[in-house]
């Protein structure tokens, strides 16, 4: 596997992934989370750094999928295909339970969760096949 190639897309992964939860979460959500900030259900502040910690975390994400893109291409081949199948399969399993969980148990409402878990399922998605554009044997 090339690292130096991974870490590259992985970079441009991060960027492509940041830049869409920031449109699910600002032009999406933005309204709904000062009606919820107001309802005390979120917080108004965050507990820590928030903003630099997402964006630290989602960039590492973003190189993990193009590292298991770079080791699927082996037996899926290379391309667009084995992206989209890698992000797909990574946002479904990563995605889905914690906006479920949010739906069940807190006053966030299903909005929100469905808004989150597409932001998780697509993001994966979108980062991979950035990534996996730039990954190179």
């Amino acid at each position: 596997m090339n690292y130096q190639r991974i870490l590259l897309g992985g970079l441009l992964g991060g960027v492509v992934f940041n830049a869409f939860s920031m449109v699910i979460n600002i032009v999406g959500l933005g309204a709904r989370y000062e009606i919820l900030q107001k309802q005390d259900v979120f917080r108004v502040e965050p507990r820590l750094p928030f903003l630099p910690l997402w964006l630290l975390m989602i960039f590492a994400v973003s190189v993990g999928l193009v590292w298991l893109y770079a080791a699927a291409r082996k037996q899926l081949g290379p391309g667009p295909k084995t992206a989209i199948m890698v992000g797909l399969a990574v946002g479904l399993i990563a995605g889905l339970p914690h906006p479920m969980a949010g739906y069940a148990w807190s006053y966030q409402g299903g909005f929100v969760s469905l808004m989150q878990a597409i932001e998780f399922i697509a993001g994966c998605t979108l980062a991979t096949v950035a990534g996996g554009w730039l990954y190179k044997e």
